[in-house]
């Protein structure tokens, strides 16, 4: 006669109740994870915006601007960086931004866009900055055609805060992106990162 053997219902509840302890330890931690990882790339990814944007002011020898857009082509009045953002040639210093994307045979007295980045898809992460002479919203920064941000009148510089929250409003990582006067950029965990109330 064949035995068949196989798990008692005792090993198999307490094998649940294992898979259970495991799963209720293992999700908080995978979140804050992955909180952790997409406040690193989007702090990655601003950083690159300025870079592009530097970099193309200088080769093209005009002024490039980089500023909140939500539709991906022209610049919106917004603090809230997490709506997304443009880089785009800025020729006729006017800040607004154009949905044509720029190419070889672009005329460089026109606006073109350079870059886009979309909307970030975590409700739980905030990024937002203020300007350095004066403490008011980052809505833009414009590189000049040497490579140093600069408005009409002004020289700019400022620092950008990206914050990652818990469910309840809470600040459990933040970084910085410091702009300074030369067009240099830099990231920071030591700075002084202002986070807003809520995402």
């Amino acid at each position: 006669m064949k035995k068949y053997s196989g798990f008692t219902l005792v090993e198999l509840m307490i094998t649940l109740f294992i898979v259970g302890i495991l799963v209720a330890v293992g999700v908080p931690s995978m979140r804050t994870f992955m909180q952790n990882n997409q406040l690193i790339a989007t702090t990655n990814e601003l950083v690159s915006a300025i870079h592009v944007a530097r970099s193309e002011a200088l080769k093209l020898n005009k002024r490039v601007t980089i500023c909140v857009s939500d539709n991906g082509k022209s610049c919106i009045s917004s603090e809230k960086w997490a709506l997304g953002w443009i880089v785009f040639v800025d020729a006729n210093d006017d800040r607004v931004g154009t949905g044509v994307k720029c190419s070889a045979a672009a005329d460089v007295n026109t606006d073109c866009l350079l870059r886009v980045h979309d909307a970030i898809d975590d409700p739980q992460l905030s990024v937002s900055g203020t300007y350095d002479s004066n403490s008011a919203d980052i809505e833009w920064f414009t590189f000049t055609s040497r490579g140093v941000p600069k408005d009409t009148s002004a020289y700019q510089s400022g620092t950008f805060s990206i914050c990652s929250f818990d469910s309840s409003n809470t600040v459990i990582n933040s970084r910085a992106v410091v702009l300074s006067l030369s067009g240099r950029v830099r990231v920071s965990d030591n700075a002084a990162v202002s986070c807003p109330a809520s995402p």
